[in-house]
Order: C-alpha cells, then structure tokens, then sequence
C-alpha cells in the first residue's frame, strides 16, 4: 500500500535533491532550489513522497501554495510529479488537502515526462483532467548530450551550423558568469522584448530571487563583443543528468552577431562536462514564438510532446474557477503582446519611411 507524506523543510534540504536524482523522469524544476526560488516570490513550497510497504521512496511531488479567504488554496507544481504514476492517485490529492491545511484547493500540475496512453488512462483514473485554459505548453525538445560534440554538431541544419560558424568568426567572448548582476540580465531582456514587441517575459525581482535562490543548481553565460557590451546570455538550471533552460536572452546587437548560437553551444558543450545527458530547451509553441522554434529545431533537437497539465479540485464549481481565472489572464497577456507588436511594427514602419522622405526632399531642393 502506497501512503504520502509530507516531508519537513529541513528534512527535505538535506535529502529531497538526492532522491530527486534517481528517478529518470526527474524534473530540474522539482528540485529544492527551484521551491526555494518561488517561496521568494510568494509561495509556500510543501514536498510530499510517497512510500511503499519497504518504506521505499516510489513517487515525489514538490507544489507551491498560495492561501486565500475561507481556507481556500491553489497549489501548482511544475515539472511533477515524478517516480511511479499508480501513486498519483486521490491517496496524493487527500494527502495535499490535509497536510496544507486547506479547506478547499485547486491542484494543478506540468508533468514533463513524455506522454504516453498508459499514463494518461491512469490519471483519468486517479481522478485528474486536463485543464481547458492551460498555462503553458505541452510541446518542447530535448537535446541528447550522451552524444559525442560531431554527434550534436552532425544533427544540426545546415544553415544553423553556418551561422554557429559566424558567430564563432566575430571574436565573441563567451565565459561562464560567476557573479551575474540582475540589473543587467534586465536590460538584455527589456531590449530583446522591445525588439520582439512581447510582453515582460521576467521582472527584475524573479531574475534577482532566481540568482539568489537557484545558485548552486544554476549554470549562467554571457556573450560579449570585443568591448566588454553584452550581447546574450543562457542559464540552466541543473539536477543529476537533466538539465533545463530557464534564462535565454538576446539583445537587438546580439541577433546582428548571432551570439545566440554560439552561448548556446556554449551552454551545451559546459552541460555535457557536468555528466548532463538531456537538456530541455524549455518548451516550443510554433504559433506563437515561430522564431524561437525554429532555432530549437534546427539545433537538432528531438521534439517532445509531454505528459503535461493535469489539474483536480476538492469541489468541481473550484476547478471551473480556477480554469476561468486562468484563461482571463491568459487573455489579458495575450492582447498585451498584440498590442506592444502593434507599436513595434509602427516604429519600424516609420523608420523605414524616414529615409526615403529625407531623399525625396533632397532631390526637391536639387531641381
């Protein structure tokens, strides 16, 4: 018989990450470091194991909770559960209400193992659905860093290892970055977000809580021009052989050097050095971000359709509530992006005009 329990915070310091590791569907973003991380932003992080008749660990869950009125709560838990997915049953849902102490909660989790018929019938079963309004995406790719560097280079299109040879040509500096300033990891995304006309993808107070909290899990470039300005930078957080891009930015300069491709090679080349033998490229949507898919799949990476969002509610009138208020702020952020590529598009239009104006007035004043 399987039995959750709740494991306290300090037990969970000192043994969460280590069990974490040993199963092969382990997520970076179940690890300690990654709770620690959304503690800072709000969140109250509970770790839950379940246990066999052996007292052996067969399944793990890290969520993060947020209280309101009455005694009800939300719970999300990104990349989880992991281990054995008979256990992911009502035994795990009343063990969530109980131990948080909630009356009433909504439990909504991202499991990013590969989505398979069996796993999904067993969830149906175990009382789970799958959300109407989810918050993220069920597709993303992995790269297999158990490959030899050719290997890697071999499964690459050609025009992206053309332009890796480009960068590599405009004597970039490209190092690991021991002491990341937030301020500036900022500014590198504010100038790709206006370049792009998208919506805030990080405020200055998750970047500075993520370097705080993730640092030891966290592998962090840059790329530099010959003069110190930083063009790109790529950061992953790291657990056992798995490992998960989480920062991924670059500046309007940048994208004339293509210093993408060569910090993420970078990135990939420093990873295998760890023993990391799947990097997750953080998921895809080729309807929304086409751009950023399309480097994602000429890297020659694998796509991946994850098991994903599943979600649950103590009362069934809290589940149509919670999907609701997720989908209208889906929405909201979503005509924020039309809007700011809108204003972008204008300012580009109007650039573009400016010269051929200037010329014609030029060629006035000449006759």
């Amino acid at each position: 018989m399987i039995k959750w329990k709740l494991l306290e915070d300090n037990i969970a310091q000192a043994t969460w990450d280590q069990e974490l590791a040993r199963f092969d569907d382990c997520s970076p973003f179940q690890s300690y470091a990654w709770g620690e991380y959304r503690r800072g932003l709000g969140w109250k992080p509970y770790r839950w194991a379940a246990f066999n008749e052996a007292d052996e660990i067969v399944a793990m869950m890290q969520g993060y909770v947020r209280r309101y009125f009455l005694g009800v709560g939300l719970l999300w838990s990104e990349g989880g559960p992991v281990g054995d997915v008979h256990a992911w049953d009502d035994s795990l849902q009343q063990s969530i209400q109980q131990t948080a102490g909630l009356r009433r909660v909504y439990c909504r989790f991202r499991c990013d193992r590969a989505r398979t018929i069996d796993d999904v019938l067993r969830l149906r079963a175990g009382g789970w659905s799958r959300p109407w309004a989810p918050m993220t995406s069920d597709f993303s790719m992995t790269a297999d860093l158990s490959s030899s560097e050719e290997q890697l280079l071999a499964r690459c299109e050609r025009n992206w290892r053309r332009n890796l040879k480009r960068a590599n040509e405009a004597n970039l500096v490209i190092h690991e970055w021991l002491n990341p300033d937030a301020d500036e990891i900022a500014s590198v995304y504010a100038s790709m977000q206006q370049v792009k006309g998208i919506d805030e993808q990080h405020s200055r107070d998750e970047i500075e809580q993520l370097l705080k909290s993730v640092n030891d899990n966290l592998v962090l470039y840059r790329c530099e021009d010959e003069k110190g300005q930083l063009l790109s930078l790529m950061a992953a957080i790291v657990v056992g052989t798995k490992a998960c891009s989480v920062l991924s930015a670059t500046s309007e300069r940048g994208r004339e050097f293509h210093s993408s491709y060569a910090i993420f090679w970078a990135m990939l080349r420093h990873c295998q050095s760890l023993g990391v033998t799947s990097y997750d490229l953080a998921g895809i949507d080729p309807v929304a971000n086409p751009g950023v898919y399309r480097f994602k799949r000429a890297s020659g990476a694998t796509p991946i359709e994850l098991l994903g969002e599943w979600d649950w509610a103590s009362r069934p009138w809290l589940r149509w509530l919670g999907n609701w208020a997720i989908g209208q702020r889906k929405r909201v952020r979503q005509a924020e992006t039309v809007l700011n590529q809108s204003v972008v598009s204008n300012i580009k239009e109007r650039q573009e005009k400016q010269p051929l104006v200037a010329t014609q007035v030029q060629l006035r004043r000449a006759s």
